[in-house]
């Protein structure tokens, strides 16, 4: 079996199982690059954008019993906005990792400014150049947006707060999906999680890039992994704005 996982930090709860599993062959890349190869058939099941199980529902079903959620915090998609430049900005330079993220932060602009702003999709390492010489407005996804060294010109938003304050609703980033004409029972993927959660002390000391105590606030506190009502009804609220702003599909 041929599994896509997000290379990024929040999601190895749900997929730890997956990479210490010697039946499985891994895929470990982004969600926007695992989109495209679910889609091609070169891959049996992915964790991805939980917007693109939504764009790509006539060919894909995907599981809502666990997943990437926030409630109050994300911590790890993060807007940069540049307070030396007219506010709210028209463009934005976008990470191209998570197509979750970009549209959500359309449709904040959209519930806050009245309008949709121009992503200009960019490889994170381009926007961090960006930043270092004060130029532009920008959204870092997953471990860029962790690890980054953003200067003092820049206001930060994180994007789960944000939409939690004007929506009173909370989020979810990312679901398993996998074809309809091969379908996978819940439990495979809760299974998974179950493991994940049992070795979250593992996962946490694994992670040498940041402090463990950050580590263990993110994935213990910030983050969960069994979507409630409120992430659903946030959900729910997301795609329904995504299709008033003609950006799902």
């Amino acid at each position: 079996m041929k599994i896509g996982i997000v290379k990024h930090l929040n999601a190895r709860p749900l997929t730890y199982f997956f990479e210490n599993h010697p039946d499985y062959e891994i895929v470990s890349d982004n969600p926007s690059f695992l989109i495209e190869e679910l889609k091609a058939g070169k891959l049996d099941c992915a964790l991805i954008s939980s917007i693109e199980c939504e764009r790509n529902s006539q060919n894909l079903s995907y599981s809502k019993s666990v997943g990437v959620c926030a409630r109050e915090v994300v911590r790890s998609i993060l807007y940069f906005e540049n307070k030396n430049e007219p506010l709210p900005p028209k463009e934005i330079h976008t990470d191209s990792g998570s197509r979750t993220s970009v549209a959500l932060l359309q449709c904040i602009f959209h519930l806050v400014y009245g309008f949709t702003p121009k992503v200009i999709p960019t490889d994170a390492k381009e926007i961090n150049l960006f930043m270092e010489k004060n130029k532009g407005s920008h959204l870092l996804f997953g471990d860029h947006a962790l690890l980054h060294n953003a200067p003092g010109d820049y206001q930060i938003y994180d994007l789960a707060s944000w939409w939690n304050q004007i929506t009173k609703t909370n989020f979810c980033f990312a679901f398993w999906a996998y074809p309809k004409s091969n379908p996978i029972e819940d439990s495979f993927f809760t299974n998974a999680l179950e493991y994940g959660l049992e070795h979250i002390e593992e996962i946490i000391h694994k992670e040498t890039r940041l402090p463990t105590a950050i580590v263990d606030r993110y994935l213990r506190k910030e983050l969960h992994y069994y979507p409630d009502k409120l992430n659903l009804d946030g959900f729910q609220l997301y795609i329904d704005t995504c299709k008033k702003i003609g950006i799902l599909n």
